[in-house]
């Protein structure tokens, strides 16, 4: 543990937290609980405001407040900047989109019920599955992330803090489902830019000013700032095309998108854009901190952690340990929201048996069992979860772009298959090359998120001329 802290520092943080979040959605999101409409879009009510600050909040993963330190750290400014430039634009530029499949599904509630009506239950299926696994990975990479925080930080042990994570995160989520998930998600933001507007420039002070950042820029290996192949085809290339196609294949974003009013879609999701890139540029400087300091990080997954608890004092430690944990258990109860809006709406139609807030509830509480055991996976890191997740959710990226844009160019055979087949290669592919089996890993990255709007193209169209030419024969 650094600077001192004890294991009671760790269990009073997670208790006034817990508190903390427990009481704010029971003052604020009482009476969402009376019917599906209520518990998984929030009575779809929900302003500007409102929506830019969840939609940020539910875009600020782990990754945002730790890999975007690592790779500052590890690989330095060519890191950080692959890290973060489709992180930047992907939230604008579903912006549209996000508000044509509300005007084209007004009372809609999952983007995988809207492919049911447009195409099949099979393609339904399909993304039901992908944004499962997204959700998995999603719930398990936060619960890693802020569990180790803690362990470094205090020396609490790690699974235990998993499972008071997902019970936190369940207890108020639970009730009254995405209203108290977006009560949470507007104080993550307002505590995680607090967090980074006092800590980065305190921590900059201490470690020598800005002369350490800049001596930091190339990473811990020194030397002069470049752009590398290795860093793009092993890091950024998955980065960037991950984080563009990732509003594409996460529930959550589409929840949000039929949740928030209409006419305030576009401007929530362009302003969330902004309200979020500041984190992560933020937590990069303390990665060119670290480097230009020369500290010797061994577990690179929690360098901002680790540079903070060098450089400040324990209390700074210990608001930063709050700030992760405001930051994390709001992308659990996200990820709760997201599944239940799943399991309530698409699941619950399959059978029609039963209330669908109960079926909403099943799912939360099988996403808290999956996630906290796949966390616990001896060796697992959070770099591994993350460029999993990000090729998966990028292969129905332009698949679906494409369905919203030209609907007349997809067939519902071109959809299914299309996707399945390159995401499947591609997955396959590129998890092998990350596990050092082959060297695959950028051409899996190419084929699944290149691969699926091309066979899906190739296989709708090849359909659409043979079906008019037996219309013409005919």
């Amino acid at each position: 543990m650094l600077n001192g802290l004890s294991t009671s520092a760790g269990i009073l943080t997670l208790a006034v937290y817990g508190l903390f979040a427990f009481v704010m959605t029971y003052i604020y999101s009482r009476g969402y609980d009376k019917n599906k409409e209520s518990f998984l879009v929030a009575r779809r009510e929900l302003n500007t405001f409102q929506g830019s600050l969840s939609v940020s909040a539910a875009w600020l993963w782990a990754p945002g407040l730790f890999i975007s330190a690592q790779q500052a750290y590890v690989n330095g400014l060519e890191g950080l900047f692959w890290f973060c430039l489709g992180n930047f634009l992907t939230l604008g530029a579903f912006a549209w989109f996000a508000r044509r499949i509300r005007e084209w599904a007004p009372d809609g509630f999952t983007f995988s019920g809207y492919l049911r009506e447009r195409f099949s239950g099979r393609v339904q299926s399909l993304f039901v599955v992908e944004m499962m696994l997204l959700a998995i990975c999603a719930f398990a990479i936060n619960l890693l992330a802020g569990s180790k925080t803690v362990e470094v930080l205090t020396g609490l042990n790690y699974q235990l803090v998993t499972v008071l994570m997902a019970l936190i995160a369940i207890l108020y989520s639970f009730r009254t489902g995405l209203k108290a998930t977006v009560i949470t998600e507007m104080i993550k933001i307002i505590i995680v830019w607090t967090g980074a507007v006092v800590l980065v420039p305190w921590v900059i002070m201490n470690a020598g000013g800005w002369d350490t950042v800049m001596a930091g820029l190339a990473g811990r290996g020194g030397g002069e700032v470049s752009f590398s192949w290795g860093v793009f085809a092993g890091f950024g290339a998955a980065a960037f095309l991950g984080h563009m196609g990732g509003p594409w294949g996460d529930n959550s974003f589409y929840q949000r998108a039929f949740a928030i009013k209409k006419e305030s879609i576009i401007p929530s999701f362009v302003s969330a854009s902004f309200i979020f890139i500041v984190i992560p540029i933020m937590m990069g400087l303390l990665g060119f901190v670290a480097a230009g300091s020369g500290l010797q990080i061994e577990n690179v997954g929690v360098t901002n952690a680790i540079t903070i608890g060098t450089f400040l004092p324990p209390a700074a430690s210990i608001f930063f340990m709050f700030m992760v944990f405001a930051g994390l258990v709001s992308i659990l109860d996200s990820q709760f929201a997201s599944v239940a809006n799943m399991t309530g709406h698409d699941i619950h139609n399959q059978f029609k048996i039963g209330e669908e807030i109960t079926y909403a509830r099943y799912g939360m509480i099988a996403l808290a069992i999956i996630g906290v055991a796949v966390a616990n996976i001896p060796g697992m890191q959070l770099v591994y979860l993350f460029l999993f997740f990000a090729v998966l959710r990028a292969s129905v990226w332009l698949p679906s772009m494409i369905s919203l844009l030209k609907p007349n160019w997809i067939t519902e055979r071109g959809m299914f298959w299309g996707i399945l087949i390159p995401a499947s290669i591609g997955e396959v592919l590129f998890v092998m090359g990350k596990l050092g089996y082959s060297d695959t890993a950028f051409a899996g990255t190419l084929i699944a998120v290149f691969g699926s709007p091309l066979l899906t193209l190739v296989i709708s169209q090849h359909e659409i001329v043979n079906n008019n030419r037996t219309a013409r024969i005919g």
